[in-house]
């Protein structure tokens, strides 16, 4: 049992006097690096695959696994219902347009209204839908 290696000395030397063993380079003040022996992404010839469809190796397959399709089919009756497909692919619709009873200018003049005047709710009315909507009013200068 007196063959067994110290936990103070490194594996497979015997230091019998129980003495540490300092080695080179490896005390206080010196640097030491590990390098990665790893290859770069520039080397690994990564590619995007997200749009490509691939077969499945038939032991994955016999286990079950199925490959999920990347286009989905509408039903006839949702389809019928407005229901459209949206993706990456799918051109955007024009945003609404908007018809108010009153113009910016109007709008401005009704803002600075009494609040007991009828014009006054109906500008603050445009100025909520316009919100809404996302818009703002073009003040003229």
């Amino acid at each position: 049992m007196n063959d067994l290696p110290d936990s103070a000395s490194p594996a497979g030397t015997n230091n019998p006097t129980n003495t540490p063993i300092i080695q080179s380079g490896t005390g206080v003040g010196s640097i030491s690096k590990e390098i990665e022996g790893g290859v770069g992404l520039s080397e690994a010839g990564l590619h995007d695959v997200s749009g490509q469809e691939m077969e499945l190796p038939k032991e994955v397959a016999a286990v079950g696994v199925k490959v999920q399709p990347t286009t989905v089919t509408i039903p006839q009756p949702v389809a019928q219902m407005g229901v459209i497909s949206a993706g990456t692919n799918v051109p955007a619709q024009p945003a609404p347009a908007v018809a108010l009873p009153l113009t910016d200018d109007q709008i401005a003049v009704g803002l600075k209204a009494s609040i007991t005047s009828s014009i006054r709710w109906l500008a603050e009315w445009c100025v909520l839908r316009l919100k809404q909507l996302h818009k703002k009013i073009i003040k003229s200068p």
